[in-house]
Order: C-alpha cells, then sequence, then structure tokens
C-alpha cells in the first residue's frame, strides 16, 4: 500500500464523527484547482457532519469520509492509508455524485479501498487510476452499477 517504514498514520477524526447509521451520498471529489486536468487530485467521499469552529478556526467545515491515495511529500512514491475521516473545505473541492449508500455498502466500499494496491507515480499513473480501479471494483460488487460510474466519470471529464 505504499505505507514508508517507521512512518506512523495521519490521524483521522473517525472516533470523534462516526460514520452514521444512515443512508449517505457518496461523491467523486476533485480539486479543481490544478490547471492541467490530469494533475487534480481525486477521492471517494462523504459527509458525516459538520463542525462550527471557535476562535481562529473556520465558521464551519465539512466533515467527510475520504477514501484516496497520496503522493507523499519529499518521496517518489504514493500511499494508501486506508480510510480516513478529516475536515475538509468544500469551497476548494467540486462533488459529482456517484450513489447513495447505505452504512454496509459503504463500509464494503471502504473496504474495496483499503485494498486497492498503489503504484509508483511514472508519469501515467495516478491518484485518479486508482479511484478508478476502486469503482470498477465496487461494480462488480454491485455496489454500484457501471451507468452511476460512466455518468460521474463523464462529468468530471
Amino acid at each position: 500500500m505504499g505505507r514508508p517504514p517507521g512512518r506512523i498514520s495521519p490521524v483521522g477524526i473517525e472516533h470523534i464523527y462516526r460514520d452514521p447509521d444512515i443512508d449517505l451520498p457518496v461523491d467523486l471529489l476533485v480539486n479543481c484547482e490544478h490547471p492541467d486536468p490530469r494533475g487534480r487530485h481525486w477521492s471517494i467521499s462523504w459527509r458525516v457532519g459538520s463542525y462550527e469552529g471557535l476562535g481562529s478556526l473556520e465558521s464551519s467545515q465539512e466533515v467527510q469520509r475520504v477514501l484516496h491515495i497520496v503522493r507523499e511529500v519529499g518521496f517518489d512514491y504514493y500511499t494508501n492509508w486506508g480510510p480516513k475521516t478529516r475536515f475538509f473545505d468544500p469551497t476548494s473541492l467540486k462533488a459529482f455524485p456517484i450513489a447513495t449508500m447505505n452504512l454496509k455498502e459503504r463500509k464494503v466500499l471502504e473496504d474495496i479501498a483499503s485494498t486497492t494496491e498503489v503504484f509508483e507515480p511514472n508519469g501515467i499513473w495516478n491518484c485518479q487510476d486508482w479511484v478508478i480501479e476502486v469503482l470498477r471494483k465496487a461494480v462488480e460488487k454491485g455496489l454500484v452499477s457501471s451507468q452511476q460510474v460512466d455518468t460521474a466519470l463523464a462529468h468530471v471529464r
């Protein structure tokens, strides 16, 4: 999974914001700030809450459960740290709906993402390819239809 020896996994806030046992929309999130579409970071995510900040923190932030890989700063590889819950600023990301899933389905999606391997950056393969592979496996498991995935991907492209 590209996890470097001796490195500790980033901390999530899933102990504070648990994934609720309700149906939730699952989205393909894209950071549209990068000028090159192939350089934009993709992830799979769903909103699990919101936070009303105090003091110097933002007045309101979303809380999301995210499935993605990251390119480690200073290293030439990607890492799959597994599902994480985190704060995020929705204004820097664009959401493309994939499907609405119940908690059990989201857990299966997390299992798929946790076992989907990463490759070394080679100028061709990146986080977008990883997300597409996770979605392809989700279709094979019957979590989503190929039409739902194709529609989300068409909107991104």
